[in-house]
């Protein structure tokens, strides 16, 4: 059973509690918003009446850019004088160098193994979907579901950060979502790799390991986005997720955006331990549009349509 709560603490301040621990988000119902919460603190942004949403994990971008600055990540003097001072053995001399000596360099670090740990959520992030009611209920509004939709963005800690374009085809009991996608240069190029002997060893990922990783993180992105967003549209049947990234025009040298996938999920593909399954095979077995050669690469596709959905 899944559990999830929301609670108004103050004037633009929820308390969020679920299973995996609390979590703020401040300034609810504005165009900007930030969320705090166990897996990091997200700035999420939209255009009011657009149906246009973004999310950036705001604690990673500081971590980065200003980590040289502010000394994140970096031990203190202070702690760096008392490490060292436990170090020394009996006779004054550090002992440091004899520990640095023994430690098993075909051996990960906790830091590598922790990177391949979030390597890993990230690219099964279908198993973070949503559970799904077989049956809609009520009459879909657009105000309502972008409302609905905006709440669960600001609130979402997904291990990606990714923007959505909605537009609700009330009509149709439909919400059209484009996806954007992160990038293939952005995701993870190492893996662990066991050796005969039982060593663990981290390699680097040949070109169609990293294209499978890739197919398989960015159809379970759309597996997320679609079974939460039909999860908080209680009134929507049907979740159209257009999926785009940025390629290089070979003429002109422009970046375009450029859909690789279209999926339409309807509330009856999400059946019991649906997230368990393979997403390419998931989204394979639904109206679709996508074309990926025997390489792994994803072709350029023409994305559904409003006309196009029944």
């Amino acid at each position: 059973m899944r559990f999830r709560k929301s609670l108004k603490v103050t004037k633009g301040v929820k308390l969020n509690l679920s299973k995996t621990g609390a979590s703020f988000t401040l300034g609810t119902g504005l165009p900007v918003s930030l969320n705090v919460g166990t897996k990091g603190a997200y700035l999420n942004w939209s255009i009011p009446g657009t149906g246009v949403y973004d999310r950036v994990r705001l604690d990673k971008v500081l971590k980065e850019k200003l980590g040289g600055v502010f000394g994140f990540g970096k031990a203190t003097a202070e702690e760096t004088a008392e490490t060292e001072t436990a170090a020394k053995g009996k006779k004054g001399k550090s002992s440091v160098g004899k520990a640095a000596a023994k430690k098993d360099p075909s051996r990960p670090s906790d830091a590598e193994m922790e990177a391949i740990a979030q390597e890993i959520a990230l690219i099964n992030i279908h198993q973070q979907s949503a559970d799904v009611n077989a049956a809609a209920e009520g009459v879909l509004a657009a105000d309502q579901a972008e409302a609905a939709l905006e709440d669960w963005l600001a609130e979402s800690e997904a291990p990606i950060e990714f923007a959505i374009q909605t537009e609700v085809l009330a009509d149709k009991a439909t919400v059209m979502i484009d996806l954007d996608l992160p990038e293939i240069e952005d995701m993870p190029q190492n893996a662990l790799s066991e050796l005969a002997d039982g060593t663990i060893k981290i390699k680097k990922k040949t070109k169609k390991q990293q294209y499978e990783d890739y197919r398989t993180c960015v159809f379970g992105l759309g597996e997320y986005v679609a079974s939460h967003a039909l999860n908080v549209v209680p009134q929507a049947k049907k979740i159209v997720v257009s999926a785009y990234t940025q390629r290089r025009d070979e003429k002109t040298g422009d970046q375009l955006d450029v859909f690789i996938y279209s999926v339409v999920f309807e509330r009856g593909a999400f059946t019991k331990d649906y997230q368990e399954k393979d997403p390419y095979d998931f989204c394979g077995g639904l109206k679709s549009r996508f074309y990926v050669l025997a390489s792994g690469v994803m072709k350029e596709i023409a994305p559904f349509e409003a006309a196009d959905i029944e």
